[in-house]
C-alpha cells in the first residue's frame, strides 16, 4: 500500500496518484516520505521533486518552485507557485533564461525587486538543467 500524491499548481492538476516515496525540496533541505510518515507542513524551496509511482512503475521527477508541502500518514499534498516535469523541459530555452538571470544579476542593483526576481530565475533554471544532465 502506498500513498496519494497530488501536486497541484495554481493552474493545473500536476499528479494525483498513489505513490511508493516522495522526495522534496523543504526550505529546510530535502525530505523524504514513506507511507505512515508523521504529519507536517512546510515551505517549498525552488528544487526538485521525485516520486515513484505504483501504476506507473517508474520514477518522476519534477521541477517546483515556492509553495507549500503538506503531509500527513497517508497523502503528500504539493502546492508549488509553478513546476515542470522532466519530459517538458526545452534544455535551450532554459540556458537563454539562465544567462538573462546571471546578466540581470550582475548589472542590477542589489535587493531590488529586480534583482530578487532575477535571483529566483537563475536558481530556477540551475535546477531544471541539473535535473536535465540527471535524465537527458
Amino acid at each position: 500500500m502506498g500513498i496519494q500524491l497530488d501536486i497541484i499548481t495554481p493552474d493545473r492538476i500536476v499528479a494525483s496518484e498513489e505513490v511508493d516515496k516522495v522526495v522534496c525540496p523543504g526550505i529546510d533541505g530535502e525530505f523524504g516520505v514513506l507511507p505512515g510518515h508523521v504529519g507536517l507542513m512546510t515551505k517549498l524551496r525552488i528544487g526538485e521533486v521525485n516520486y515513484y509511482g505504483i501504476d506507473t512503475k517508474r520514477e518522476h521527477y519534477l521541477v517546483v518552485t515556492t509553495g507549500y508541502v503538506e503531509v500527513t500518514k497517508d497523502k503528500v499534498t504539493i502546492l508549488p507557485d509553478w513546476c515542470i516535469r522532466s519530459r517538458d523541459i526545452d534544455k535551450v530555452q532554459t540556458e537563454i533564461d539562465l544567462n538573462k538571470a546571471e546578466d540581470i544579476i550582475n548589472n542590477a542593483e542589489k535587493e531590488t525587486e529586480e534583482y530578487i526576481k532575477a535571483k529566483d530565475d537563475y536558481l530556477l533554471a540551475k535546477a531544471i538543467l541539473k535535473l536535465w544532465d540527471k535524465i537527458g
